[in-house]
């Protein structure tokens, strides 16, 4: 709230405040003006930042992949083909799920208090934009990190059920992912398929129809980070 009292303070108030004790300046509008605005402004930088960190550490706590021993599929778990079939539908990922809430819910608190189209002055870009991208990198370094700590331990199955649900999150946030993050989830996916054992990555046609069933299971996630 602290920031959104600056963000508005910032982009019109500081003026009427200034225009308010002209009489008292002596025709140094302007230098007021400035001075105003400069000690907002770094009021403001400490808050956001302060504000960019705790996302920051909440998504962290988000993005545990969890046992490697549970599989959602019956051919991760070495079953016949036949029991696949009657076994349970497969749940969206609960990390997944975990991480996708996170950044939903900083969405939420960042329109909540400063709506989705202010701007950062500094910056000229939207508090819901930066925020988003805090979150969404976060996210995905999160889970990075865990996969390439995990990945020698996978089996192939196991390596290609997370490279395929890495590329889902990546179609999911990439307008909100920053180029260094996407190069370091293409890096881990690239090393996900190599382990899984497809020599032109996960691409094909089993990998298209994980990712929509992804999209299909999440599709309340792809809705709300989707516009």
């Amino acid at each position: 709230r602290a920031v959104a009292e600056c963000a508005e303070a910032l982009n019109g108030r500081i003026i009427d405040v200034v225009r308010e004790v002209a009489y008292l300046t002596n025709g140094q509008c302007e230098s007021v003006e400035e001075a105003l605005a400069e000690d907002i402004m770094a009021l403001e930088a400490t808050m956001f930042d302060e504000f960019l960190d705790n996302i920051c550490r909440h998504v962290a706590g988000c993005t545990k992949l969890g046992s490697l021993s549970f599989d959602r599929k019956g051919s991760d778990r070495g079953l016949p083909g036949g029991a696949e079939a009657s076994s349970p539908p497969t749940p969206f990922p609960a990390y997944l799920s975990a991480c996708l809430l996170a950044i939903v819910r900083c969405r939420a608190q960042v329109d909540r208090a400063l709506g989705d189209t202010t701007i950062r002055r500094s910056q000229g870009i939207t508090y819901q934009y930066l925020a988003m991208a805090t979150a969404a990198d976060g996210v995905v370094a999160g889970i990075c990190y865990e996969l390439n700590e995990r990945m020698s331990h996978m089996s192939r199955p196991q390596a290609d059920r997370f490279g395929n649900e890495l590329q889902f999150l990546m179609n999911t946030l990439r307008k909100y992912l920053s180029d260094d993050m996407l190069s370091v989830a293409e890096n881990c996916k690239r090393m996900l398929f190599a382990r899984a054992g497809h020599k032109q990555g996960g691409d094909g046609p089993d990998g298209l129809m994980m990712i929509e069933e992804l999209e299909r299971l999440g599709r309340v996630y792809v809705l709300c980070l989707g516009e």
